[in-house]
């Protein structure tokens, strides 16, 4: 089992003065270090990311709404699918290009000028690629098109180019090609095994996650021609994670700053208005599902979720809402998960594709890794599967698989939006107000489209800036 370092108190305040979104202006004071070392950079990059990802907070992520898990009892425009009043979509790109991308680029040029060996240098190197190749995967999974080739191209690039989404995501596989290449030979992470907040200086691990990852991308373009999907996804399937105790997260702490966004958003901000949304409440009543009461408090009576219509706004006492787990400041946030792998798994099995194993078994695998993942017990997970709507049946793999993972994608929101763009399962209800399912696709922002907007007109062969167009991988 993988060992999660603690932050020192040192490192807090170097992490939280690294935070900063104009990391320069530190130059500006003579009491202020002159550059940020390569580790905390990486570092730093590794909890933006992480962040970006666990965050419920309406101005920054909003896909446990668009996944329709949660709804709103209040403000409802984010249920509804509003994005530019808040600039959300901006936000986006603030956060992974700005943060987590700058300084994975900043960090890697210190390792290259460092004076380290070859070895550290090139397991340094390697481990950035991962977050590097995890970030780009993000944005063109939420926008498609996206800037890559003249995204980190300095200050004065504001305008940087377009590049078609499925030619960045072959790109990126190349990358972690080289990687694991790299992490399978180079294990010395030098002074980043101690600023290594998911597994501690563990070069096999982070092999095991970069596996995954390519397993992820490899499963996205499964129905896309010539992608090379099949022989991605072999290569990749046994070096994945084999176990919980595998998968990547980040353990946060239970003072700020930090805590899980989580607890932020929910329990500090004194917000009482996520509830759960009908949609899943539903799918998960109708078949016992062992995780309502880790999901969601406030059930009713027979244990089952009180759901709230998508997007109708409401009473928030009425309705189940996150669970007590979600409200710890020490819940872990994660990355990418042994349960979401065994899905793939399945999929790719079912296809007739040599990843070891039969679909049966891993579809099996995945809801139980979930369960045990929220703290139930085996004899929970073997009575689940039993269940007439969940157990395994290879002429409905798509809404077996595609459901299924989409509840065990409940913490990874982003993900679970993903699931159901690429099963087209479960049913999602019409939005209230918006009255439609929800988009498949963020809009680029208004700035954006004010500083760029030659190339945002460019972007996704200049077809009109529409939510509802879909990702390259989204072929169904």
């Amino acid at each position: 089992m993988k060992t999660i370092i603690k932050y020192s108190l040192v490192s807090l305040l170097f992490l939280s003065l690294s935070c900063t979104k104009d990391i320069e202006k530190f130059n500006e004071n003579d009491k202020a270090p002159t550059s940020v070392p390569a580790n905390a950079l990486f570092a730093n990059a590794t909890v933006e990311l992480m962040d970006y990802l666990s965050s419920c907070n309406v101005n920054v992520n909003t896909f446990r709404l668009w996944s329709q898990h949660w709804t709103q009892t209040t403000y409802t425009d984010e249920s509804n699918y509003q994005l530019t009043e808040r600039n959300i979509n901006g936000e986006v790109f603030d956060r992974i290009y700005a943060r987590v991308l700058r300084d994975v680029s900043e960090s890697r040029a210190q390792v290259n000028a460092s004076t380290n060996s070859d070895e550290i240098k090139n397991t340094q190197s390697a481990v950035l690629d991962v977050i590097e190749v995890f970030a780009y995967s993000i944005l063109v999974d939420i926008f498609n098109d996206v800037p890559y080739t003249e995204a980190i191209g300095g200050v004065a690039n504001l305008t940087p180019a377009y590049d078609d989404a499925q030619t960045i995501y072959l790109d990126l596989a190349t990358k972690l090609n080289a990687a694991i290449t790299t992490l399978n030979t180079n294990t010395d992470m030098g002074d980043f095994a101690g600023s290594d907040l998911i597994y501690a200086g563990s070069t096999s691990h982070w092999t095991m996650l970069a596996n995954s990852l390519k397993l992820r991308m490899g499963m996205r373009m499964a129905d896309v021609a010539g992608s090379g999907s099949q022989a991605m996804v072999e290569a990749a399937a046994s070096g994945v994670f084999a176990s919980n105790a595998d998968h990547a997260y980040i353990m946060y702490q239970s003072s700020t700053p930090n805590t899980n966004p989580l607890w932020e958003d929910l329990v500090q901000s004194g917000r009482t208005d996520f509830v759960a949304s009908r949609t899943l409440g539903d799918v998960m009543n109708n078949t016992n599902d062992p995780r309502r009461a880790m999901f969601f408090r406030n059930l009713d009576s027979t244990g089952s979720i009180i759901g709230n219509p998508h997007g109708a706004g409401g009473a928030y006492p009425d309705h189940s809402q996150p669970g007590n787990m979600l409200e710890d400041p020490t819940h872990p946030g994660i990355l990418l998960s042994y349960a979401e792998v065994c899905f793939h798994l399945a999929d790719a099995a079912n296809r007739g594709w040599n990843v070891g194993g039969d679909a049966a078994t891993h579809y099996g695998n995945g809801v139980t890794a979930s369960i045990l993942q929220w703290g139930g017990d085996q004899a929970a997970a073997v009575a689940y599967l039993l269940e007439p709507d969940v157990a395994w049946d290879a002429s409905m793999a798509d809404q077996r698989i595609g459901t299924q993972k989409w509840i065990a994608m409940f913490d990874q929101g982003i993900e679970a939006w993903c699931t159901w763009k690429m099963y087209d399962h479960p049913t999602m209800s019409n939005a209230a107000a918006a009255g439609t399912t929800p988009p498949t696709r963020y809009i680029y922002s208004v700035d954006e489209t004010q500083t760029n907007g030659p190339n945002v007109s460019q972007a996704n062969g200049g077809v009109a800036d529409d939510g509802f167009n879909k990702v390259f991988w989204d072929v169904n």
